[in-house]
């Protein structure tokens, strides 16, 4: 009997019965599929974010990085961390108070009705890419851990369909409950992963000896690996997220109060912080023990010979971190959607008037669509990150445009929204770019600075001028 695959589909179940449970709670309520407002605890809340944030990219994408990075490859979810907590003093409750369910729509408030469609567009894209990493993620992790069962390709696939019906049955709701489930099975299976494999499979010996062999690389050094710049980027990155994107900001909104989505926000990114550099560490104990294993698939491969219970309970955890992401993504790119797109157009209304299951349907949708991304990603990290540099732009227009409405332009955000596509555009088509920008995420700060601020510095119409930010501006005098 094959136990881990057992556990596995023990912890499927679970899910599911989270999933129709949450179901049942809501039957008389079908709009709070997606945004399940004021439901939850500051406990809750905090591990919708951690589980948002602590995904493919933060345990097997880390681990991969640390192949070259060492132990510094950890600093991905600190840099998840320090977003958080932006997000949750700055935005979430700004946002809570002027009672708007989506970023697209606060953006067109602020900017105008053009920059609130590109604002789709963009969220659409970066959400997009952000789900089908997780796929490929969960892909990676039931392969590499049951080979006899899943291929990368099929374990994708597995994952899709089981990520997309937990969030079409149970929605946001489902999202937030299971998330507390996962973020004890994250830390129960990484931690007494890492302690066999450093203490009893003799990991700790051989990164020492590996270390010896090449001091030039500082496998464990906190930050000589990615460097200053390189965690700088990330930085960037992961504030522009936390601060902009849909499926983040959403989670603050099923909080039960102002005080409750805050308190989570700022407890999750303490969450967040172990949990990198644990997996920056396993990834550099498989180097060390497996010199010619694949970076991609290094934590699922070092975790094979666990016993089979603790193995199971880890690929669990893994899935588990990746499920987190990929569900509150999928709900989130569905709420986008549904409220940005369909909800503002005569078609749209007449395609959705009085069908309870138009939310559902969107799920699945979307789902689909990121499903035929996923088959085209490349490396995890790499591919995140260019994502998620589209946020760094709307983030200058989301955090100026509520805490300094009296400089930013409403032109300069639709100009801004415009160049950042273009230039994301031109990293990918003029390799140059690399050889004078350390990141891509450096390279988008500059143009977005450039752009935003010089615009706001010289152009007169700033968005204080329009009644809802003078509202919002007012929301946030208690921060």
């Amino acid at each position: 009997m094959n136990l881990p695959l057992c556990i596995v589909l023990l912890y499927v179940v679970l899910l599911f019965a989270v999933s129709f449970y949450v179901s049942h709670k809501q039957r008389n309520n079908k709009e709070s599929l997606l945004l399940y407002k004021g439901q939850n605890n500051t406990l809750i809340v905090a591990a919708s974010v951690a589980g948002l944030a602590i995904g493919g990219a933060s345990t097997i994408g880390i681990s991969e990085n640390a192949f070259s990075a060492g132990l510094s490859a950890g600093w991905y979810d600190t840099a998840w961390a320090i977003g958080a907590v932006i997000a949750g003093l700055f935005v979430v409750d700004r946002l809570r108070r002027g009672n708007y369910d989506t970023i697209s729509d606060l953006i067109g408030d602020l900017y105008g009705g053009r920059t609130r469609i590109l604002m789709v567009i963009t969220m659409c894209l970066i959400q997009s890419g952000i789900i089908a990493l997780q796929y490929k993620a969960g892909g990676s992790i039931l392969a590499a851990l049951l080979p006899d069962v899943f291929t990368v390709q099929s374990g994708t696939f597995f994952s899709f369909v089981i990520f997309v019906l937990v969030a079409a049955i149970g929605g946001m709701g489902s999202v937030t409950l299971t998330n507390v489930l996962n973020i004890l099975l994250i830390y129960v299976g990484i931690i007494t992963a890492t302690l066999i494999v450093l203490m009893q499979r003799g990991g700790g010996e051989a990164v020492q000896a590996m270390e010896a062999a090449q001091p030039e690389v500082h496998y464990l050094s906190p930050t000589a690996g990615m460097g200053w710049i390189g965690i700088a980027s990330w930085i960037i990155v992961l504030i522009g997220t936390t601060s902009s994107v849909q499926g983040v900001v959403q989670i603050g909104l099923t909080g039960k109060d102002d005080k409750a989505s805050k308190k989570g926000y700022l407890l999750g990114a303490i969450l967040m912080i172990p949990i990198g550099f644990i997996c920056a560490l396993l990834g550099v104990a498989a180097k060390a023990l497996m010199p010619g294993v694949d970076a991609a698939t290094a934590l699922p491969q070092i975790l094979m010979n666990m016993p089979p219970v603790l193995a199971g309970i880890t690929l669990s955890g893994l899935w588990a971190a990746d499920m987190g992401t990929g569900c509150s993504m999928v709900v989130g790119l569905a709420t986008t959607i549904r409220a940005d797109i369909l909800d503002r157009t005569e078609v749209g209304k007449k395609l959705t008037k009085g069908k309870n299951s138009v939310n559902t349907i969107i799920i699945i949708l979307s789902g689909i669509i990121t499903y035929i991304v996923a088959t085209q990603m490349g490396t995890i990290l790499g591919a995140l990150q260019k994502a998620l540099s589209l946020s760094i732009g709307i983030a200058f227009m989301v955090l100026f445009g509520l805490l300094l409405p009296g400089f930013a332009s409403k032109k300069a955000g639709f100009v801004t929204t415009i160049v950042a596509i273009a230039a994301l555009l031109a990293w990918n088509l003029v390799p140059a770019l690399a050889g004078v920008f350390p990141s891509v995420a450096i390279f988008m700060l500059v143009v977005c600075t450039v752009v935003f601020l010089g615009l706001s510095a010289i152009l007169p119409d700033k968005v204080k001028e329009t009644s809802s930010a003078a509202g919002y501006a007012a929301a946030g005098d208690g921060v």
